[in-house]
């Protein structure tokens, strides 16, 4: 064997031992929605903290972030979408423009809590709970079997039955459905 073969022989022996450095994965947002009610109790003490610390280094005041967020399901969604986007754009991955971008959404995501507070009407030192629709409620609690499920439901099959009836009539057509039935 030649001092060449010998070289690269040592070349290929030190290639197989160098271990490829490990990439860091991305961050995986939060499906507050998917959560089951044991990892929402997870999620929301991690994000508990973050959100203490984004209100006390913005100094944010209670008409941004009150005290009872954690009680209204869209400043949690919204919040914690925040921190989602915060930790993949402070990524060590993600390239030097990472935190400017991180500072558009903030302003957009200060802006949208401001708006979303105001029309919750909670206090610093009192909450008021969310006025929730009754048929989304029922809709969201029963699903298909709510009452307000199949009563949509029956208005849509008439409005797709009328539609149908006048198209083949001649009449004037309000709503526009696509009858997916007809060969085109």
């Amino acid at each position: 064997m030649s001092d060449h073969e010998d070289d690269f022989a040592d070349l290929e022996l030190e290639i197989e031992q160098t271990d490829e450095p490990e990439v860091a994965e991305l961050p995986t947002p939060v499906d507050w929605m998917g959560l089951s009610i044991h990892e929402w109790g997870e999620e929301i003490g991690r994000l508990r903290l973050w959100v203490a610390q984004i209100v006390t280094e913005w100094a944010l005041p209670a008409s941004v972030v009150p005290p009872c967020w954690e009680q209204h399901p869209g400043q949690v969604q919204l919040l914690g979408a925040l921190r989602d986007g915060y930790d993949t754009l402070y990524h060590e991955m993600q390239p030097g423009t990472g935190s400017i971008d991180w500072q558009r959404y903030w302003a957009g995501g200060r802006a949208e809590l401001a708006s979303i507070t105001g029309a919750l009407r909670c206090t610093p030192t009192e909450h008021r709970a969310d006025k929730l629709q009754d048929w989304a409620r029922s809709i969201a609690e029963e699903g298909e079997s709510s009452e307000y499920a199949a009563a949509a439901d029956s208005r849509v099959e008439m409005a797709v039955q009328n539609h149908l009836n006048k198209g083949r009539t001649g009449g004037p057509l309000n709503v526009v459905f696509v009858d997916f039935t007809k060969d085109r």
